[in-house]
Parts: structure tokens; sequence; C-alpha cells
């Protein structure tokens, strides 16, 4: 009796506390072990089984990456901006030109062949006007080539917050220097106690980034490893 009791206390117990530090931010976690969903532990284990894509690029030029990005962003299932960014760019708006908000909203509004369906867009006028005053933007300006400036260059963009920056400069340069804490990562960073449930990217990415950064370097893995594995299962999920 002793012995199952203490099994079964072994299977609840998430280990001792870990503390977690990044740029003078400090939070206290408890780890887990790789078999417990959902702790700390559970990530790790499953970013160390995970294999990564040789590069995160959606587009050949920043220009592609930024358009991308933002017609991927919140509200919308990633295939479905992928395919929307195929249309603008196989339309030729992409070709170094800045093309008009209404040019590019033409291009959104037709039905998207995804498999065997038609998909339509669902922010074909808010988008437009994004992609077009961003592509005008970095037509006359020179962006750095580093990953964590390109990330802040990019929130001057209209409609650009820091997880569409943060994706951008992860996929255009591999850093790892950045975290992209959307849906996915952020469930998983409650779950896990990585981050307070009250948290939220609109008012605390840097916080959350600061934390998931700290999160993969004590388990030992690159952060774009960690978060892509994040998205992968649970987006996979639903």
């Amino acid at each position: 009796m002793t012995s199952a009791f203490r099994l079964d206390l072994d299977m609840f117990d998430r280990g001792e506390p870990v503390e977690l530090a990044m740029g003078g931010l400090r939070r206290v976690v408890r780890w887990g072990r790789p078999w417990q969903f959902d702790t700390p532990a559970y990530w790790i284990a499953q970013a160390e089984l995970f294999a990564p894509p040789a590069n995160y690029k959606l587009g050949s030029t920043l220009a592609e990456e930024v358009t991308a990005c933002i017609l991927g962003g919140f509200g919308l299932p990633a295939f479905v901006g992928v395919r929307a960014f195929e249309e603008v760019r196989d339309a030729g708006l992409l070709d170094g030109s800045c093309p008009a908000a209404e040019d590019i909203e033409t291009i959104l509004r037709r039905p998207l062949s995804i498999g065997d369906r038609a998909v339509r867009y669902r922010f074909p006028h808010q988008r437009a006007d994004r992609v077009a005053a961003a592509l005008a933007l970095l037509s006359r300006s020179e962006p750095p080539t580093d990953g964590l400036a390109l990330r802040d260059w990019l929130l001057q963009l209209p409609g650009v917050g820091p997880k569409t920056a943060s994706w951008v400069a992860r996929n255009h340069t591999g850093t790892d220097c950045v975290a992209i804490i959307d849906i996915h990562v952020l469930r998983a960073g409650r779950r896990a106690g990585v981050f307070a449930p009250s948290w939220e990217p609109t008012r605390d990415y840097q916080r959350c980034e600061a934390f998931f950064l700290a999160w993969a370097t004590i388990g030992g893995v690159r952060p774009s490893v960690l978060d892509a594995c994040i998205w992968s299962q649970l987006s996979a999920r639903g």
C-alpha cells in the first residue's frame, strides 16, 4: 500500500521549483517531468524530438515575408493566410513596386482554391490596406538586418504588432532572439506555469517573450524549435 501510494504521488509531483530569469525578470515554475503533459519539461522533451524545417521562410524577400505574415495574422487558419499570400505574389504585386490597396483587395476578394474547396478570405479590406502601407514604407526605408533590431523596426508598420513583427524577423533572419507568442504558445505557457494566467500578448508581450526565452534556454533547446513544436502540435489538435 505504501509503495502504491508513493507512486500515485510521484505521478502528480511536478518536481522541484526552477527559476526562470531573463532581462531582470524572474519567475519560479515547477519544471515537471518529460512524460507529464503541459509541464515545462514535457514541451522541452517534445522539442528535442521535433524535426524543424531547414528555414521558416514563407517568402523570398522581406517584402514577401511581411506580406505573408500580415495576411496570415490573427483570426485566420495558417493555410488560408499562406494561400492568400501566394495569390497576391503570383499576381505580380510583390515584384518591387508599391501596389495600391485596391489592387491587393481585388485579389483577396476572390475565392481561394484550397484543396477541393473555395474559401473566402475574411479581412480583404483591412489586410489589403495594411499590406499596401507596409510595402510603401519598405520601399523608401532601409530596415536593419539583425533579427532583434529588425523586429523592433517592423513595429512601425501599420497593423504590425510584436507577434507579427517577431514572426517576420524569425522567418526572414532565423533569429532565436525573439519569440512568437501566438495563441498556441500562450496557452501552453499558461498551462505550464511559465506565463501567469492573466498575461495577454497585447500588453505583456515583452514579459511573455522573456520567460519563453528563459524556458528554452534552461531546457537547452532553441526558442525557434520550441515555439514551432508547440504550434505544430496544438494547431494540429485544433
